[in-house]
């Protein structure tokens, strides 16, 4: 019986922590790795080659995967992962929009006061021969950007913070580790994850994974301080949509297929980021730091003890 307790909680009635979030992890391997499968067996390439297809596979395929973990190892409710929606939730979605749209704002507007960044036109796109196309077919490109960065940005809060951060910090919480220090414990390791996950991401560099570390312990903070996902979504979102689609950086390495703003970058590659953006550069690291702890400052007067549920 010993034994058994290692794997399972008789008075939760549940696996252990550690079995969950393996299960997890490999439910959600067997879903991409399924959809993977079904697209090669079926010629079903153009899902993955057009945006708003695309994000809907990633939200759906993300939120499938919360929603079954959830329900057959955690028994809990996919409301209970961060998504009680009311009009508060939609407030703080808000706010993390604002929020990442002010702090990509804020870089830009500093690399071009510093002369490291050079407007060349507006209104283009990565997908044509031409750089600027017709206005017609930019703002198809513009709208389709919108959506899928906002799908694709619920979908990473969905897979590398939902469900493993709060199933984290309720292993990790016991008798000698309070609830605070454990939700803590359970943002650093799952940000971790998320910053070494951007490795295999075209000019990857460990300076980028180790500012996207510091981005997710930032995009943590929404689900930390009061249990939901909303500010974490629209500021992930919005940190994305504005640095590729709006002020034209690369994203984590790729490029945005629209820029409303078309830019050249110099600078030395320590601050700027070079090819892979700023979040691996120096001015994106601060800008990291300022919205990390601009959030802390408001939470802490505001939602001092505001945490996900561990019972």
């Amino acid at each position: 019986m010993k034994f058994l307790g290692l794997f399972w909680n008789k008075e939760q009635k549940r696996l252990r922590m550690l079995l969950r979030v393996m299960l997890y992890l490999l439910l959600v391997f067997a879903l991409f790795f399924g959809y993977a499968s079904l697209m090669v067996r079926f010629g079903l390439f153009f899902l993955a080659q057009n945006r708003v297809a695309s994000g809907l596979v990633q939200i759906g395929l993300a939120g499938v995967a919360v929603f079954l973990a959830g329900w057959l190892l955690d028994r809990r409710k996919f409301t209970d992962f961060g998504f009680h929606i009311n009009r508060l939730w939609w407030r703080r979605l808000g706010q993390g929009i604002l929020l990442g749209a002010l702090l990509m704002a804020a870089i830009f507007l500093l690399e071009w006061a510093l002369g490291w960044v050079q407007v060349t036109g507006f209104m283009g796109t990565n997908t044509m021969l031409s750089s600027f196309p017709t206005a017609a077919y930019f703002w198809s490109q513009f709208f389709q950007s919108l959506f899928f960065y906002f799908c694709a940005a619920a979908a990473e809060e969905l897979f590398f913070r939902a469900y493993p951060l709060i199933n984290l910090s309720e292993g990790f919480h016991n008798q000698k580790i309070p609830r605070n220090l454990a939700l803590w414990l359970a943002a650093i390791l799952t940000s971790l994850v998320f910053g070494l996950a951007h490795l295999g991401n075209p000019h990857a560099s460990w300076i980028a994974a180790g500012n996207i570390f510091f981005a997710g312990m930032m995009l943590s903070l929404g689900l930390i301080y009061e249990g939901e996902m909303a500010l974490p979504i629209g500021l992930h979102f919005s940190w994305n949509f504005f640095q590729g689609v709006i002020f034209g950086f690369p994203i984590s390495g790729t490029l945005a297929p629209a820029n409303l703003i078309r830019i050249q970058q110099s600078g030395p590659q320590l601050f700027t980021g070079g090819n892979f953006g700023p979040e691996a550069g120096l001015i994106g690291l601060a800008a990291t730091l300022l919205g990390s702890l601009f959030l802390i400052w408001y939470y802490s007067r505001k939602h001092s003890k505001g945490s996900p549920d561990l019972n």
